[in-house]
């Protein structure tokens, strides 16, 4: 009887334990830098505070084959879907703070971004849509700022517009698509097509562009100023696969991307996630870090509703009803494709050719 007992007493305890967030006094912080968004000062600021409320040491370092030396590891959730997924269990703070924004929570990886595309703008302009974009002449700036440093983002940019999980580059959709990023090449920004972000921010700030890209984050820096913004426009036309044909688009809904991610290694160190969900912590990365962090939905800037414009709070609405998570491995086999007809070093219908030995090799 003792010892059904004990068994009892030692089951419910491991049990209960294993649903809160729990705090180890010695962190081992990964990051997996990329060269578009530098995260490190945000890290460095979040990890300041909770150690200081909490008594923890931390260590932060680049993660380089190394992942299972860390305690949490932080990067673009594209780079996080390559390391080994692990059994964890999951806290009920972090399940009910993923269920309360919709958002499916994904082996050990949990995102603390969900990106859509906005353009950015100074000017008063009405919202228009892509083939409209291309139309825009002005004589003393570009029409679009953006940069293509990134694969990953020109990726995600190309499904956005496709509106399909992956890139079918025999498609009717791609051909429109591919012809209206190669017509407004000409009036594109190409002294930042290399740049990193905060080199694309400063060409904003600058007045450079009449549009610049974003993801929609950016929104929500408080040092930001703006005009206007809108979803990165797309085609008026869209395609019916059922009746062959290209039918108006009446409905352009946000399609979104995770970013900012964090992989847990194991349960102890799950108090540094729990913190960084916490409502003020995310308002404040939100407000005061620019590095596009954007919310996972609209119910986590709930308390700042008021502040936000109309037209953000409906993309804020939907953006997490249309989440995307492209085989990246697969689509770079087909990015040189797709990118040099972007940067009008072919034409469209040759790249079907190169597309065929591409499916025969």
């Amino acid at each position: 009887k003792s010892l059904l007992i004990f068994i009892l007493l030692f089951f419910f305890s491991k049990n209960s334990l294993s649903k809160e967030c729990l705090t180890k006094k010695d962190l081992k912080i990964g990051l997996i830098e990329n060269n578009y968004i530098d995260y490190k000062y945000y890290l460095y600021y979040a990890l300041g505070e909770y150690s200081s409320d909490n008594e923890v040491l931390f260590d932060i370092n680049l993660v380089d084959n190394n992942a299972d030396e860390f305690d949490i590891i932080f990067g673009e959730f594209g780079d996080l879907k390559k390391l080994s997924s692990n059994k964890i269990i999951i806290p009920d703070r972090l399940q009910n703070f993923y269920k309360n924004n919709d958002i499916e929570i994904l082996g050990n990886i949990f995102p603390l971004d969900l990106d859509t595309f906005i353009l950015l703008s100074k000017n008063e302009i009405e919202n228009l849509t892509f083939e409209e974009l291309i139309e825009i002449y002005n004589p003393v700036k570009y029409t679009l700022g953006m940069s293509f440093l990134t694969n990953e983002e020109i990726i995600n940019l190309l499904i956005y517009h496709l509106e399909e999980p992956s890139i079918d580059i025999n498609s009717s959709s791609f051909e429109l698509t591919t012809n209206l990023f190669k017509s407004i090449y000409k009036n594109i920004n190409k002294n930042i097509l290399n740049n990193n972000f905060l080199e694309v921010y400063n060409s904003f700030e600058n007045s450079e562009n009449v549009y610049t890209l974003f993801s929609d984050g950016i929104l929500l820096n408080k040092n930001t100023d703006f005009n206007k913004f809108q979803l990165f426009p797309k085609s008026k036309y869209i395609w019916n696969q059922e009746k062959g044909i290209f039918e108006d688009n009446l409905e352009a809904n946000p399609i979104s991307f995770y970013g900012f991610s964090a992989y847990l290694n194991n349960l102890q160190s799950s108090g540094f996630l729990c913190y960084l969900i916490n409502e003020k912590v995310r308002i404040k990365a939100f407000k005061d870090f620019n590095i596009q962090l954007s919310p996972l939905s609209l119910n986590e800037v709930k308390s700042i509703e008021n502040e936000l414009p109309t037209a953000y709070i409906d993309i804020l609405s939907k953006k997490n009803k249309n989440i995307f998570t492209p085989n990246y491995s697969l689509e770079f086999k087909k990015y040189n494709l797709f990118s040099e007809v972007f940067f009008n070093k072919k034409k469209l219908d040759t790249i079907f050719l190169d597309s065929l030995d591409y499916l025969n090799n």
